[in-house]
């Protein structure tokens, strides 16, 4: 192998902490600067597909992850007023045998958290809000809003919507609103009492919106519920997944 490389990831969410434990795995020295003062059980429902799968299987945490994920047998699309079924994706056994891997539905912070297993803590650095970069023929030089400098051989910009690595590349941008919002919620199964929640994954379309609900535990008591609504966005607040709601201003909206 080369010289490794001294590599900052600027982001500690799924994508950063993945490619961090597979690149210190390749031998490179690797920091991770995240602006968040801790990790949190934050995001909602999320779909795992095959490939994804593989890559998880390479990071050691596949087995752990299928033993709380759910597994849909397969994904309905309905009328949202007939209830009548317009397609169907088979997801159980057939996927598995076909791609190698299994199509799995997780709480987003259950699959963060493994993710998190396999990437040593001592290279994970909190309260690191990345404000610019500096770069030049031979490394780049991070700064951050609390004055700290960190220098490294190469940056990989995992901050999301709002990356400041983005836009040091890029230059400014904003994101296009498209006019449709998405209300999303986890909740326990036991709310809905005797109601049981059909075990597909199934996608109810409307004229101009539709709803997705199913499982995200292999013991099916959690349940995920998101809509996408045709909706003016003037009332909210900038994206986040960790800003906390306020009810009577959304009661006011």
């Amino acid at each position: 192998m080369s010289k490794p490389h001294s590599i900052a990831i600027v982001g500690a969410g799924i994508g950063g902490l993945a490619v961090a434990a597979l690149l210190q795995r390749a031998g490179h020295e690797v920091q991770i600067y995240e602006q968040a003062r801790r990790f949190e059980r934050v995001g909602a429902g999320i779909q795992t597909t095959p490939n994804a799968v593989k890559v998880l299987r390479r990071l050691g945490v596949e087995d752990r992850l299928k033993r709380v994920a759910y597994r849909s047998e397969s994904r309905l699309s309905r009328e949202w007023d007939t209830g009548e079924v317009t397609s169907e994706l088979k997801l159980g056994e057939e996927v598995e045998r076909r791609f190698g891997a299994p199509f799995l539905y997780l709480q987003r912070a259950e699959l963060h958290a493994a993710i998190e297993s396999t990437v040593p803590p001592e290279i994970v650095q909190f309260g690191k809000k990345l404000v610019g970069l500096d770069r030049n023929a031979r490394e780049v030089t991070l700064a951050f809003a609390d004055g700290s400098r960190e220098r490294a051989d190469a940056v990989i910009g995992a901050d999301g919507v709002h990356s400041v690595v983005r836009e040091a590349l890029l230059g400014p941008e904003k994101p296009r609103f498209t006019g449709r919002v998405a209300y999303r919620s986890i909740f326990p199964a036991a709310r809905l009492g005797a109601t049981r929640v059909n075990p597909l994954h199934t996608k109810w379309w409307g004229p101009d919106r539709h709803v997705v609900i199913y499982y995200v535990t292999a013991a099916r008591d959690q349940i995920y519920f998101v809509t996408s609504v045709p909706e003016s966005a003037e009332w909210m607040t900038r994206e986040s997944w960790s800003a906390k709601g306020d009810l009577e201003e959304l009661r006011k909206a």
